[in-house]
């Protein structure tokens, strides 16, 4: 009979167990929240006379472990910075400032090979016969393991959705940045073009534009919004409208064109986002260019002979300030033969392996000993000579660069 009776009590216990575990791999299929999980498991070992528990866990990318879920202590238990160290040692005690917290058993729980969590357990109360916590050992690590795992796929599926919603926002952002940027350069009489535009995996927000203007001057702009993906491109699309806009009045003053784009930059980003800016307007009967880098690499301009100079004069970046106290414009006279190289900051700040930036000098040394050349030989020679100074190093931004020649 004592036989029959003990045989009858285990059979019972793995009877429960199995109830549990079933309860508990039913409730993570059916998606519960984590709190409805951290519940049912908490019953199913109370029910079990397990007095004291606490389970320690930690996300893939942290250090520190936490505590997901206790009760039976008399205090909240500190995260951990050192699990193994503190749980593994033979104080059995967890030390918080003054406070010290004593458990009986402290069991590592692994999955493919990681210790995943921490179970530390005791009994409320001492008393005759075998610990609970002892007892039902390999259940509790079992019905451990399946919770932490169930938690860690979640925060992986989780992961993986944003994952594969950035990758969708930054395909669309790049779809939206290539439509902004113009499929033909207006090309004419007085000025020929030449575009190269190499993306990095992070879509931002260069752009580049020719816009030939009602009474035969030709805007020129080179701008770079901060920040990436789909915010930055609606903030460049909404610009580049905004600018489009403008310049269809040609009577419009550069500066007085740029505080207007100010205005629009700062009400529809806030002060969160800027964008730097290089504007200038060609004028092919005065031989002039009027022009204003608001807060842009400056552009650089090689005349038909002669030093090349960096084109500095404007203002800060747009939408930095809510409006534009003063904008400095700067004006050049532009010969047959003249150059001027636009470009993005992923151009002259990009370094090789050594940690040295391309740089504006090494700029202005070739585009000055090639400026007899065409705008597409050109802006092919920098681009070589960019890769090479690259050489295996990462690039580190978009490079956008826009070379005119002037008849």
């Amino acid at each position: 009979m004592a036989s029959d009776l003990r045989t009858k009590k285990r059979l019972d216990r793995l009877r429960q167990q199995a109830d549990a575990l079933l309860e508990l791999t039913q409730a993570i299929n059916r998606n519960v929240p984590d709190s409805a999980l951290f519940a049912l498991f908490q019953r199913c070992l109370e029910s079990m006379g397990v007095g004291k528990l606490a389970l320690f866990s930690r996300r893939k990318e942290e250090t520190v472990w936490g505590c997901l879920i206790e009760w039976g202590y008399p205090t909240s238990l500190p995260k951990l910075a050192n699990a193994s160290e503190v749980l593994s040692g033979k104080a059995h005690a967890i030390v918080d400032g003054d406070t010290e917290v004593e458990f009986d058993l402290a069991i590592p729980v692994e999955h493919d090979g990681d210790v995943i969590a921490y179970v530390v357990m005791g009994d409320r109360e001492e008393g005759r016969g075998m610990s609970p916590s002892i007892r039902y050992v390999r259940f509790i690590t079992t019905l451990t393991n399946v919770l932490v795992v169930a938690l860690r796929n979640r925060e992986l599926t989780a992961e993986r959705i944003r994952t594969a919603g950035l990758e969708r926002e930054l395909a669309l952002a790049g779809e939206m940045q290539s439509m902004l940027l113009p499929s033909n350069l207006p090309n004419d009489g007085h000025r020929a073009f030449s575009a190269r535009y190499r993306p990095h995996d992070h879509v931002g927000g260069d752009y580049y534009d020719a816009v030939l203007l009602p009474d035969g001057r030709m805007a020129i702009a080179m701008a770079d919004v901060s920040g990436k993906g789909m915010p930055a491109a609606f903030l460049m699309s909404n610009f580049q409208a905004h600018l489009h806009a403008q310049l269809d009045r040609s009577n419009t003053a550069i500066d007085d064109l740029v505080k207007s784009l100010n205005e629009r930059v700062f009400g529809s980003a806030g002060g969160e986002r800027f964008i730097t800016l290089f504007l200038a307007i060609h004028d092919p009967v005065k031989r002039i260019i009027d022009y204003v880098n608001c807060g842009h690499n400056p552009p650089l301009f090689v005349p038909a002979k002669g030093p090349g100079t960096f084109l500095g004069e404007g203002c800060p970046g747009l939408g930095m300030l809510d409006s534009l106290p003063e904008v400095g414009v700067g004006q050049l006279s532009v010969e047959a033969g003249s150059k001027l190289v636009c470009f993005t900051d992923g151009l002259v700040e990009q370094e090789n392996t050594d940690g040295e930036a391309y740089g504006e000098h090494r700029l202005q040394q070739l585009v000055e000993s090639e400026r007899g050349s065409g705008c597409e030989v050109l802006n092919t020679s920098i681009i070589v000579d960019w890769e090479q100074h690259r050489g295996v190093a990462d690039p580190a931004d978009d490079t956008a660069l826009l070379t005119v020649h002037f008849s």
